[in-house]
């Protein structure tokens, strides 16, 4: 009750699973669809690639020209190119009336599949967020949500990133048997309402590399909002004090552009410093067991008691951290991920919403920093901010 009536084809002589399918019969394909009352169609391959140009031109055309609106689903650009978005002609999958299309490999009902779609999407990011917008989306292929193969919080990183990427929200699931939990991912509103925010505007993965253990999606919104994923791909196991040693202290890790951040707020900067040279900061610091690194431009900083909430970007400083303080990776464990608004061009005081558990967290400045986030969840966050 309430569903849209889907079907499937393909351009090619044959389905890939092998039954007849729409090459060189695209406009009475297309009639007979229209007169079944099809809501969407997907269009697979399955033939020989060098038919595709022609084809599914064809069959956007015979569509168009059937009298109903039908939504049409594109698999070409999955069979072309071996993944490599950047090569894409995405303008001419839009003439040719594509309303969405398949990129990359079918999903799997696994986490490996999930995740390395995550990934083939975080990697291209520049490359695909141009030709995403209204009327023609990028599809990630199909939520696992309900189909009782992965687990919660990679269930909500699914919607969560998906939502994010403007990708069509498509159930692979057996409605049912969907579980009360699944069922709440699936309907949660302000999740929905980022997946289909008026402005269109497809976010990405603003983290550099899908290698960062920590990763921060974002999708611009047309009130002015940012919708925030924070995803824990890998755990983190904190460091405490004491460090050792307390002299001679060797091979110190140097971030340019930033430092390793403590947690806990101000209370995990041990104290700041003026007037000193790099050699006498390093010194100081080695000498305090408790002591993690410090921050340092032109002779200014702030001693930190640990290096656990990951790297802070601030221009003009550097940081300089012991080895033996730097969190470890551990495959399956929560961690603490930390937004800075600067780099999301958020400003002053911003409301911080949290998504999955719908209310406002509160109203803070510079940063949040979501506290556990499960082994391969994402905190979903909604902020709301002066941008400049």
């Amino acid at each position: 009750k309430g569903a849209s009536f889907g079907l499937y084809t393909a351009e090619s002589p044959s389905t890939c699973g092998g039954y007849p399918a729409s090459a060189n019969h695209e406009m009475e394909d297309a009639k007979t669809f229209a007169g079944w009352g099809v809501d969407y169609m997907k269009v697979d391959g399955c033939g020989p690639a060098g038919y595709y140009k022609g084809g599914y031109r064809a069959m956007g055309e015979a569509l168009e020209a059937s009298g109903r609106d039908i939504v049409y689903s594109c698999s070409w650009p999955a069979y072309i190119n071996n993944g490599n978005e950047s090569l894409q002609p995405f303008g001419e999958f839009v003439n040719d009336g594509c309303n969405l299309w398949r990129n990359y490999k079918d999903i799997q009902c696994n986490w490996a599949s999930l995740g390395d779609i995550i990934d083939h999407w975080g990697d291209y990011g520049e490359a695909l967020v141009p030709a995403a917008g209204p009327g023609h989306w990028h599809d990630m292929d199909m939520l696992l949500i309900g189909a009782h193969c992965i687990s919660t919080a990679e269930e909500q990183t699914q919607m969560a990133i998906w939502a994010i990427s403007a990708s069509p929200l498509i159930m692979g699931n057996d409605l049912r048997n969907v579980s009360a939990t699944s069922r709440a991912i699936l309907l949660n509103k302000d999740a929905i309402a980022v997946s289909q925010d008026p402005l269109g505007q497809m976010g990405r993965r603003i983290s550099n590399t899908s290698a960062d253990p920590h990763q921060l999606w974002a999708r611009n919104l047309a009130d002015g909002q940012v919708a925030v994923a924070l995803y824990n791909k890998q755990g983190t196991q904190p460091v405490f004090p004491p460090f050792v040693p307390t002299s001679n202290c060797q091979g110190w890790n140097h971030q340019q552009g930033g430092y390793y951040e403590a947690c806990g707020g101000p209370a995990g900067n041990l104290d700041s410093f003026t007037g000193l040279t790099l050699e006498q900061a390093t010194a100081e610091c080695c000498a305090n067991p408790r002591c993690a690194g410090f921050s340092f431009s032109e002779g200014a900083g702030y001693y930190k008691e640990n290096a656990n909430c990951g790297i802070h970007k601030s221009a003009g400083y550097d940081g300089y951290t012991r080895p033996n303080a730097i969190p470890s990776a551990i495959p399956s464990a929560p961690a603490d991920i930390t937004v800075e608004f600067a780099d999301l061009n958020l400003f002053g005081e911003v409301e911080v919403f949290d998504i999955w558990d719908q209310k406002i967290v509160g109203t803070m400045e510079g940063s949040y920093t979501a506290r556990a986030v499960p082994f391969h969840g994402s905190a979903f966050l909604r902020l709301k901010g002066t941008k400049l």
